[in-house]
């Protein structure tokens, strides 16, 4: 699982489509002044989370 973000449609396009081609679930936080804050470490809640499936 990938997270991404930015303010252009079509670069989230491309880059939505290259995770997928690499074989990840590509998840869109919305613009950089949204998904930003949710990535940022520290003090974003998403680098907290472990969301790695083992096995």
């Amino acid at each position: 699982m990938l997270f991404y973000s930015g303010d252009e449609a079509e670069s989230k396009a491309e880059i939505g489509a290259m995770i997928d081609r690499l074989g990840f679930f590509g998840i869109d936080l919305g613009p950089i002044s949204v998904g930003g804050r949710l990535v940022q470490f520290p003090g974003g809640p998403l680098p907290a989370l472990n969301l790695a499936k083992i096995g």
